[in-house]
């Protein structure tokens, strides 16, 4: 498989994650009562199994792909500060569009220290920790994953952490172990889809037989405990059964996405998989707004696909902007260095 074709169907994985978050997200700021509900609800469920693992897997294929790499500091911890931004400015405007509070000086205090991660930044927060992580310690990630014995044993000890929580509000904490007091998506616990991306990546796509049946195992054992149960397993702090339950489904992405990445799919179609960031805080900045200007009128599933399509839309202009001035960008700066 070229190196076009990997970075085709890595752009369509993600851009399938993509759609589907915004979509849930109409759904569950702007939407009330949607119906028909048991589709409604049964597709944001969905979303919220599938789409941070979803999004971790990814990650670490793409980290997989690179190897260890050697980027110099800037280039290391400029993702990360950009990722720091996001979360701050989607913090806030939850904060003041959806929840409609003032912002006091304790109220930016624990949302500028990461003491308290707020509505739909969470995300946002633990990714930045990741990059961070990663500035440092990113080829001890490829090592982990390079060894089956050891990437194994990595995921049983991060499953068994999902028995770590905190109930005290310490600056960072809840983006690496759960805090029980808010909503979270702590990396500790989650960590085993990234080194699995990471591995992935290194085996250039190629899907081991053994992982089919081991998916289907733990995605079964999920939805065979919610048979049981009558409720999933638990989402914050999350379980180890969570954790595991998108197994198969990601499985049915990565073999969905290399299908489509061997169509001629138009570059624009696949904007959403190579701007995730730009898409993710321009679609909860939309939403937010919505919220506070309309409240929640979407009350009809294809009206909620549609609206989600329009953000989709409106925020893929902005990336082609941004793609024609990054491109203008570095034409002077060559023109720049080669007339010095």
């Amino acid at each position: 498989m070229s190196n076009g074709a990997r970075a085709a169907y890595l752009d369509v994985f993600k851009t399938l994650l993509v759609w589907g978050m915004i979509t849930a997200h109409v759904i569950q700021l702007v939407g009330v009562r949607v119906k028909p509900p048991e589709l409604a609800y049964g597709f944001s469920d969905f979303i919220n199994l599938v789409t941070f693992s979803g999004f971790l897997f990814a990650f670490g294929v793409g980290v997989g792909l690179s190897g260890r790499g050697c980027k110099s500091w800037p280039q290391r911890l400029r993702p990360a500060a950009m990722l720091l931004a996001a979360s701050y400015i989607s913090a806030i405007a939850f904060v003041t569009l959806v929840e409609r509070r003032p912002v006091t000086a304790g109220l930016l205090t624990d949302l500028l220290s990461l003491r308290v991660l707020y509505g739909w930044s969470e995300f946002l927060a633990s990714f930045f920790m990741l990059y961070l992580i990663l500035a440092v310690a990113r080829p001890l990630f490829v090592r982990i994953a390079e060894k089956a014995w050891v990437l194994a044993a990595t995921i049983a000890v991060c499953l068994a952490a999902t028995l770590v929580t905190t109930s005290t509000n310490i600056p960072l904490t809840a983006t690496i172990v759960a805090n029980t007091n808010y909503a979270n998506f702590p990396l500790l616990p989650y960590m085993p889809w990234f080194l699995l991306g990471i591995r992935l990546g290194l085996d250039r796509g190629a899907i081991r037989a053994w992982s089919v049946p081991i998916a289907l195992v733990a995605t079964g054992a999920f939805y065979w405990t919610s048979a049981n149960t009558g409720a999933f397993p638990q989402r914050f702090p999350p379980s180890a059964l969570w954790v595991i339950g998108p197994a198969a489904f990601l499985l049915a992405y990565v073999f969905l996405s290399k299908a489509i990445a061997r169509v001629s799919v138009p570059g624009i179609l696949l904007l959403p998989g190579r701007h995730v960031l730009m898409f993710l805080l321009w679609s909860n900045l939309i939403i937010f707004a919505t919220r506070n200007r309309l409240g929640q009128p979407i009350h009809q599933l294809w009206l909620a696909a549609l609206a989600a399509a329009g953000i989709v839309a409106a925020i893929t202009v902005l990336a082609i902007a941004y793609e024609a001035w990054s491109k203008s960008r570095r034409g002077d700066e060559i023109a720049a260095g080669a007339a010095a």
